[in-house]
């Protein structure tokens, strides 16, 4: 391996100029003559016109060469391999550094206008860093690396001072001669570094808070203030540390290319109404009537109609019922504004009142009467009003009573509402009387609907436009006898599907309990819950004397009026009979009765239980007596009696405990008492058109 000697670097002055060898004449610097005097040059000094890296170049490119003959050898398998390490080639003359390598050689003929350096500041520069090999000159790698910056930095570096040029010999070479030697790949490059104001992020902020004291907002801010002191300046300071390390996470970018655009947002002034705002909420979740026809429905909807067509077709529109139903009770709303604000209670009694004067009477607050389109005349068989909403209810027409010159033979069940009493707002047409309705509590919008000829269904009246849920079957329920009365039960606890819907019982006139449950599917699961035998020998209650004469009946059923359920025993319920008779049955017992009461001597109509104490009840019948009983006493509490006549209904008062309506065909008769107990407080005919009429109390 060759080597190369490298000495050290002597500055030569005038006085030894011939002890000097040759090899040293040829790698010193020129000698010259130089003064300083107040860091003002002489006026027989001559400025050089040579930058430094017109000095640098030739000794580096002369440094290359001698490196070039340098060969490195290594034994590999028993083999001398040269193992020179190859020049990197770098090509700073592209595209992007050709303005600068222009403005680079521009600099070169600029006229030096640089002050004089004072010897002392570059010679310290000088020694700062070790010699560069082969070129035998001090240079500090900040003088070399100054160049990369702006361009003032690189003009300003690529002259040389004075107190170079006594180093440097203006007749070794030219300017021309100069640049030739000079590598384009040694130029450095031009490195430009923009800084701009961003946005400020705020990383903390403590704002400061002013509270009433003795209010809550007081309270919290002086927990919260003790709370920094102690965590501050208190013993909360002093808190245990622990050095741990931790994993940053992964911090996900997102490209420019999937950023979307930022949205402008303006203001502008806008008139909304509340009908507006109304039909707009009402609108939500709806589905458009005509976005799911075909090409051929859409173009046999678009050609001409007549205006009966029309008509017909809008009336058919839900959205069209819907807003002529709210137009409806707003016209409604005019005409019966007292009527509503009394059934409502708006105005109720002032319990300070020093003297109250009670008047026992009834003022005729809303009237239902449908529009028979066959000229029918129905009775009201029952009614219903709805546990959810008592602004709703719905009611059967049929027949009520078999005393009626011409029976009806169809039925319909109209669903009204107290802010529209002139119109219904739902119908139901049957081919059969309907004769009992009954609104489920549990799931308010399903009606029971019980027909003349033995068939239930079950409606959801949320949506008028929709088929009946199910309907009884044959199979299932083989009576043909007419439903008197309807009662939803409670879903057993202990049943496998929770989701299944509450059943219900119904009361056919020949004595048969039958229970429905509704299941997936167009029918009605039922089976027999009860079958009422006759009463044979004596039972408990009033005592009444039988003729052994009767002993064959010609049925063996007694005929059911109606059925009751108990108020707090779910799985209890009370079915009335013709023969006077109360009988308690258990849904969970389906061969025979808990008990027998007779309460009456003939048939019992109703059965009332007290809102204020479910241990009392009431019963009234066709032997015209009204009857209070207490459960477990088969004895009456108190009988109430004043005209010869069969009492229909009876029930206890919801807002007073001592107040009793009873109804019967000519009168309705209002009873309290506190005062008596012998006659009633006040008696109001009823108008004689009506032949038949059925009451329910909500």
């Amino acid at each position: 391996m060759e080597t190369t000697k490298i000495s050290k670097f002597t500055k030569p002055l005038a006085e030894d100029g011939d002890a000097a060898t040759k090899d040293e004449k040829s790698m010193a610097l020129p000698k010259k003559k130089m003064m300083f005097m107040d860091k003002m040059p002489s006026k027989d000094v001559d400025r050089s016109h040579h930058s430094m890296h017109e000095v640098i170049d030739p000794a580096i490119q002369k440094a290359l060469k001698v490196r070039e003959r340098m060969k490195v050898f290594d034994i590999i398998d028993g083999q001398s391999m040269d193992v020179t390490p190859m020049p990197i080639e770098t090509h700073f003359e592209t595209e992007q550094y050709k303005k600068l390598t222009e403005k680079a050689r521009a600099i070169h003929v600029i006229p030096i206008r640089r002050e004089i350096q004072s010897f002392k500041s570059v010679a310290s520069s000088l020694m700062r860093t070790r010699s560069s090999r082969g070129v035998q000159f001090h240079l500090s790698m900040e003088n070399i690396v100054n160049g990369i910056g702006s361009e003032r930095m690189l003009a300003s570096d690529l002259t040389i001072s004075p107190s170079y040029s006594s180093y440097i010999d203006e007749s070794s070479s030219s300017e021309s001669s100069v640049e030739e030697e000079i590598g384009v790949k040694f130029h450095l490059p031009y490195i430009r570094v923009v800084l701009s104001k961003t946005d400020l992020i705020l990383l903390y902020e403590q704002q400061s808070n002013t509270a009433i004291k003795d209010t809550e907002d007081g309270n919290f801010t002086e927990e919260d203030n003790t709370r920094y002191d102690y965590l501050t300046i208190g013993r909360g300071k002093v808190r245990r540390r622990s050095d741990a390390e931790t994993q940053t996470p992964q911090t996900l970018y997102k490209s420019r290319k999937i950023n979307t655009t930022k949205k402008e947002m303006s203001n502008k002034a806008s008139y909304v109404s509340t009908f507006e705002m109304y039909d707009t909420y009402r609108r939500v979740g709806e589905e458009d009537p005509f976005a799911a026809l075909t090409l051929q429905e859409s173009t046999a909807i678009s050609k001409y109609m007549s205006k009966e067509a029309q008509c017909a077709a809008i009336v058919k529109l839900p959205s069209f019922q819907w807003v002529s139903m709210v137009i409806r009770r707003l016209m409604s709303g005019n005409n019966f504004e007292k009527s509503l604000r009394r059934y409502r209670n708006m105005e109720p009694i002032q319990p300070t009142v020093a003297k109250m004067e009670y008047k026992y009477s009834l003022k005729n607050l809303f009237t239902f009467l449908p529009h028979a389109s066959d000229k029918e005349r129905r009775a009201v068989s029952d009614m219903s009003f709805c546990y959810a909403n008592n602004d709703i209810l719905a009611v059967s027409y049929g027949i009520y009573s078999y005393q009626a010159a011409k029976m009806p033979e169809t039925g319909q069940v109209c669903i009204w509402s107290i802010k529209n009493p002139c119109d219904p707002e739902g119908y139901y047409f049957y081919n059969y009387p309907a004769v009992a309705v009954e609104f489920s509590p549990y799931m308010p919008n399903l009606l029971a609907i019980g027909l003349l000829d033995g068939y239930v269904e079950v409606r959801d009246i949320s949506d008028l436009n929709k088929p009946p849920i199910a309907i009884s079957q044959r199979l299932t329920s083989p009576s043909v006898e007419p439903i008197l009365a309807l009662k939803w039960i409670r879903q057993d606890s202990s049943s496998n599907d929770a989701n299944e819907i509450d059943p219900f019982l119904s009361l056919s006139q020949d004595g048969t309990v039958t229970r429905f449950h509704i299941i997936r599917g167009p029918h009605l699961l039922g089976f027999t819950q009860m079958v009422l035998d006759r009463i044979e020998g004596k039972s408990e209650g009033l005592a009444v004397s039988v003729n052994n004469a009767l002993s064959a009946e010609a049925n063996a059923r007694p005929h059911c009026m109606s059925l009751t359920k108990h108020p707090l025993h779910a799985d209890i319920y009370y079915i009335l009979t013709d023969e006077g008779c109360i009988h308690k049955c258990a849904t969970s017992n389906q061969m025979n009765c808990l008990e027998v009461l007779k309460t009456h001597k003939a048939s019992v109509n109703c059965m009332d239980f007290s809102p204020w104490s479910p241990k009392l009840f009431l019963t009234c019948g066709n032997d015209w007596y009204i009857r209070i009983w207490l459960e477990g006493i088969f004895k009456p509490v108190l009988t109430l009696h004043n005209m010869y006549g069969p009492y229909q209904w009876a029930g206890w008062s919801r807002t007073h405990s001592t107040i009793i309506v009873a109804l019967n065909r000519k009168q309705c008769e209002i009873w309290d008492l506190r005062r008596s107990s012998l006659k009633p407080m006040a008696i109001h005919t009823l108008q004689s058109s009506y032949n038949t009429m059925a009451f329910h109390w909500q």
